[in-house]
């Protein structure tokens, strides 16, 4: 029975190492398990034997046993808990080994000096032989290597225990007892006063049972792993979907290198964009998609990737054609199985770059109509603007027809009315000279100009109306602000009309109490240029009063901050006003720095 089992163990452990030859725990128990059950069919052969003789042979492959049984204890504690010290390990081999040499040197046998007769007994109900002699001394060699390998296995066991190896004292107590058993059983059959026959394979039942339940227990790990796995293959899948989409909804060619520029992965605008089928792109590098003399670049660019974990440049790249496209490549550094590798993005700067010039007509021919819209507007306003006056010219001309068609004509009523034709007539000239302002306006004649020096001329202009008016002016001018080109004399008008809108919104103020602020600044690639007052304020649409012929002022012709909206519009900036902190108004304008600086 005991054979049977171990046997059994043996081959379900010999075929674990057989598909997996690392599994060396399992050749070292699958050893210790045959060794067992030959040791058990040697223990029915010497309870069997008929002469001393042949008792001898029976207790020599006996004791080959017991050495294998030993060795491949030792190493299946070695590989199977992981721990012992190594010391005793080879103590217990080396005098288990010795114990061996002289089990075949001595004479007759490691156990007995001489034997005195072969007597038949009854044990169990059975008839065995049991034999009868004198002890030999040197049965001690083979038995103090058993209590070193008792000594050897607590260490393990104990050893294991802590380091949270739990089913160390399982393995470890079954093993020990076996151990035990063996040398124990030694003595009853030496004593002479004990009538026993050699059965210390029986103990081994207890190691059977203990590999039994690990090996059951191995098999629902192992099921447990295998569904593990199996999750983990199935999220592993989506995990490669999702990068598979990723990968394919990359706005342009999208690929993965190695360090060595081995191209391991990419996407179908790759091939698309190089003109290489996926076949090709298999055994393609990075360096064949760029020009030889682009190469030196192209290190050094990837060697910062590498280092610093990213970098961005822009290079032609070459398509299987041999033509040449211009790209932007974005590389980051990305780890890869523990490897550095390269995820490299590629646009193609020429399908930008007409979609650009693309975007650029469709703003400009919005401008236009845009501008269409605003002349539409403009001319409307004008035409409301120049009815006015004209009809006023009309009525007097017609009245002054009338008078002068009498005989004595009043002359005092006839000045009157030429009165009010002359100034009708100023009136629409006025509007007339302020829509040739708006309508000459072309591109700007461009110069260097100091910010400081638009507001300085500014209020040497204003100067007579800032003093009238009694305002206090503050300025607030960064430092370093840089030299900007622009049309001087427009500029400084814009400035000029915002200083005497001021000076009107303060006019109902307190003479005191009227403040007038000018600051500029840089902001973001513009001169920002701003005028504050505390006057009245503005209306609820601020915007509004940017619009032609608009006017809050009883005598305004409300041209004033359209020309000027369309004087700053010319060099690329904007005109915008919004209410102060506390009182009145601030109006801002910006001009770019990039689009006019040389």
């Amino acid at each position: 029975m005991v054979a049977a089992a171990s046997l059994t163990l043996a081959a379900i452990h010999g075929l674990v190492w057989f598909r997996q030859r690392s599994a060396l725990a399992s050749l070292m128990f699958c050893l210790m398990a045959t060794s067992t059950a030959g040791m058990a069919a040697c223990e029915l052969w010497m309870m069997s034997v008929q002469s001393p003789h042949e008792y001898d042979k029976a207790l020599q492959c006996f004791n080959v046993l017991r050495w294998l049984i030993t060795l491949s204890m030792v190493g299946f504690v070695h590989y199977y808990l992981g721990t012992g010290r190594k010391w005793l390990a080879l103590s217990v081999c080396g005098l288990r080994t010795v114990g061996l040499f002289l089990n075949f040197t001595l004479t007759p046998n490691i156990y007995y000096s001489s034997i005195s007769e072969l007597r038949q007994i009854r044990f169990l109900g059975q008839s065995v032989t049991i034999v009868e002699g004198t002890p030999n001394p040197l049965m001690f060699v083979g038995q103090f290597s058993l209590i070193l390998l008792a000594v050897y296995l607590v260490d393990a066991t104990a050893r294991g225990y802590k380091a949270g190896v739990r089913r160390s004292l399982v393995v470890g107590t079954s093993m020990l007892v076996f151990v035990m058993a063996l040398s124990i059983q030694t003595f009853f059959v030496l004593w002479p006063s004990m009538d026993t026959p050699i059965i210390a394979s029986l103990f081994f039942v207890g190691i059977v049972a203990t590999m039994g339940l690990e090996l059951s227990n191995d098999m629902v790990r192992a099921a447990i792993l295998a569904n593990n796995l199996q999750n983990r293959e199935y999220e592993l899948h989506r995990e490669r979907q999702l990068t598979d989409a990723i990968f394919e909804s990359a706005p342009g060619m999208l690929y993965l290198h190695s360090r060595d520029g081995q191209i391991v992965r990419w996407n179908s605008q790759y091939e698309k964009n190089t003109g290489y089928s996926s076949e090709e792109a298999k055994s393609m590098k990075a360096e064949e998609l760029f020009r030889p003399e682009d190469l030196p670049k192209l290190n050094r660019s990837w060697d910062r990737a590498f280092s610093k974990g990213s970098v961005e440049l822009e290079v032609d790249l070459i398509r299987k054609d041999r033509t040449s496209v211009r790209h932007f490549f974005t590389m980051v550094r990305v780890e890869v199985r523990g490897k550095p590798h390269l995820v490299g993005i590629g646009i193609d700067l020429s399908s930008q770059r007409a979609l650009a010039i693309e975007t650029a007509h469709r703003n400009e021919e919005m401008a236009q109509l845009a501008q269409m819209a605003s002349m539409s507007e403009l001319s409307s306003s004008l035409a409301h603007e120049l009815n006015q006056p004209l009809a006023i010219i009309l009525s007097n001309a017609q009245a002054a027809q009338r008078l002068l068609s009498h005989e004595s004509p009043d002359m005092r009523e006839l000045r009157e009315i030429l009165d009010d034709i002359v100034s009708a007539d100023i009136r629409a000239a006025d509007v007339i000279k302020k829509l040739r302002t708006i309508l000459s306006r072309g591109e700007p004649a461009l110069e260097e100009v100091e910010p400081v020096d638009l507001f300085e001329k500014a209020l040497a202009l204003a100067q007579t109306d800032l003093e009238s008016a009694n305002v206090v002016i503050t300025k607030k001018i960064a430092n370093n602000l840089p030299i900007f080109h622009a049309d001087r004399i427009p500029v400084e008008q814009v400035i000029l009309n915002l200083i005497k809108n001021a000076c009107d919104a303060m006019e109902d103020n307190d003479p005191s109490s009227r403040h007038l602020h000018l600051s500029c600044k840089q902001d973001t690639g513009f001169l920002q240029f701003s005028v504050q007052d505390n006057g009245c304020g503005l209306p609820e649409d601020p915007d509004r009063i940017f619009d032609a012929f608009h006017s809050t002022k009883p005598s305004g012709l409300g041209l004033g901050l359209a020309i000027s909206r369309t004087i700053i519009r010319a060099h690329g900036g904007q005109l915008w006003a919004e209410p102060a902190e506390k009182r009145g108004a601030i109006f801002h304008f910006n001009i770019p720095l990039d689009s006019f600086n040389s």
